[in-house]
């Protein structure tokens, strides 16, 4: 048997004793409690027929305080008795359905009982209707007395029946209960036997195989591997563990003297090794300081690169701005040419106005000049009518009036254009001095717009120069953001380069301590297998 099939074995031999011994510890639990219930039930039937005997006590008590009281309030429990009679009848019928002695028994039971009550009934309808007198004679006839005693009887016969039951039914359950004391105890004392002994038997059967490998393995542990070979000549996992053991002894007395061989040849390339990564690392080192210094030096030219652009740009944002002033120049000064332009066509305007108010004015003067004329006229005809009045005398005084009035408004008038050809003369003095100044004016419009034609011209010019510096400092930035970028990227190579360099250098510093390592392993691995005994 294999040593699963045998720890197996001992496990279902376990299992198959703890089975038998559940079962019958089933069996023995089982018949305690039908026992226990069975007893029950015979409690229960004891306890319901007390009921109906202190029910049937309740319900005369209730009738005699009646009788002697005639207050109702004293039939309570009467009444009460009454309703519970026959539920306690009911439960007394099916806890002995099993019972026909109690069957036949409780019939004649619940006759009497039922008899008793028609007796309560009937004296307590007499008080009601007839008194206390004719309640009396059916008391004093001694009916109910018996009836009582008869009740009595029934209940001691069924009383006496069920007590002898759960006599027996005790007896049952005390017996049952050490039956499975018995069992249960005995069953799991036998368990623990068969158990032990059976764990013992396996035990020997693994153990002993073990110890002699436990025992062989320790002196390999401590380097002797001339040790025996295993003689377990069994089938089972045991004897498959003592083959295998024994090829590993084998195994390793061969890779012990493969070992011994090898160690020398280690040394002797270890230190070759060492040698050559030795001027490997002095030689990474030495090209990892010249390519610091490179990438310092790239590293400063592509800072004064970087001012250079920065300048670059301030400049041409400079230039930038000087071009937008002078578009905003040149518009200005077309903004004046236009307005100068205005100007002028507003001053020819105003001349060709102030010739036609000379004109108009001229005309003026013609016209006060003809009412200056009218004004003498009437003058003259005011002072003939005045001669012609005094000359008709007091007929003629009205028409002397009127003559004196026109002779006045004459005068007056001629006074009004005297005034009007003085304001004439001096508005026409006004109007030459305008023409002349508006004349000047016009010159000197003139001269200013050729003054801003000029100007115009001169910051068109400017604007062009400006432009063209523009395009040759963008011109000069992207040729230095050019450079810039190729100076980033050398310095980014030789950054690269650089740490290339340090991960040389790194990796050969870890080669020579592995190398370093890999000696020192050597010579411990020398020393451990100088400690197995080969032979």
């Amino acid at each position: 048997m294999t040593v699963a099939k045998k720890i197996g074995g001992g496990y279902w031999l376990a299992s198959i004793i703890l089975i038998g011994l559940g079962f019958l510890s089933y069996r023995s639990t089982t018949t305690l409690v039908a026992n226990n219930r069975a007893a029950a039930h015979t409690e229960l039937v004891l306890a319901d027929l007390e009921s109906l005997i202190s029910l049937l006590k309740d319900a005369e008590t209730g009738q005699r305080g009646f009788l002697l009281t005639g207050k109702e309030s004293y039939l309570e429990p009467y009444a009460t008795a009454l309703s519970k009679i026959d539920t306690t009848f009911d439960d007394l019928r099916r806890l002995t359905n099993d019972n026909p002695n109690q069957q036949r028994r409780l019939d004649e039971l619940k006759l009497v009982v039922r008899d008793k009550l028609k007796e309560l009934d009937q004296t307590i309808s007499l008080m009601k209707a007839q008194g206390f007198d004719a309640a009396l004679k059916v008391v004093n006839n001694d009916s109910g007395k018996y009836m009582m005693d008869e009740i009595r009887s029934l209940v001691l016969k069924m009383r006496k029946e069920e007590s002898e039951l759960l006599q027996r039914r005790t007896a049952e359950v005390e017996a049952s209960a050490q039956t499975t004391v018995y069992t249960i105890g005995i069953g799991t004392l036998a368990a623990i036997i068969f158990t032990q002994v059976a764990g013992v038997l396996i035990a020997r059967s693994i153990v002993n195989p073990l110890s002699k490998v436990v025992e062989i393995a320790q002196k390999i542990a401590e380097g002797n591997l001339t040790a025996e070979k295993l003689t377990y000549a069994g089938k089972d996992e045991l004897g498959h563990l003592a083959a295998v053991f024994n090829q590993m002894l084998d195994g390793l007395k061969d890779l012990a003297t493969q070992t011994v061989s090898v160690t020398g040849n280690i040394n002797n390339a270890a230190a070759e090794i060492m040698a050559s990564t030795q001027q490997q690392a002095a030689s990474t080192k030495e090209q990892a300081t010249a390519i610091q210094q490179i990438t310092s030096t790239m590293a400063e030219t592509s800072r004064s690169g970087s001012e250079i652009i920065d300048r670059a740009k301030q400049v041409a944002t400079a230039a930038e701005a000087a071009s937008a002033t002078s578009k905003s120049g040149i518009q200005a000064v077309q903004n004046t040419n236009a307005t100068m332009q205005a100007i002028r066509e507003q001053v020819e305007e105003v001349a060709e106005n102030i010739v036609a108010l000379s004109e108009k004015a001229q005309a003026v003067g013609e016209i006060i000049a003809t009412v200056n004329e009218i004004a003498e006229q009437s003058n003259l005809l005011a002072l003939n009518a005045t001669i012609e009045a005094v000359s008709a005398g007091s007929e003629g005084s009205r028409f002397s009036v009127v003559a004196n009035e026109m002779k006045n408004l004459a005068d007056q008038a001629k006074e009004c254009t005297v005034q009007v050809r003085a304001i004439l003369g001096e508005i026409q003095k006004g109007i030459n001095t305008s023409v002349m100044l508006t004349e000047e004016a016009v010159k000197r419009v003139e001269s200013g717009k050729k003054q801003t034609d000029v100007s115009e011209q001169t910051i068109h010019s400017v604007s062009e120069t400006t432009e063209s510096s523009i395009q040759a400092f963008q011109q000069i930035i992207g040729a230095a953001n050019q450079q810039q970028i190729g100076f980033e990227q050398v310095t980014q190579g030789m950054q690269s380069i650089r740490q290339a360099a340090e991960q040389t250098a790194a990796s050969t510093s870890q080669h020579e301590k592995a190398v370093a390592n890999l000696t020192a392993l050597s010579q411990q691995l020398r020393r451990a297998v100088s400690n197995y005994k080969l032979n």
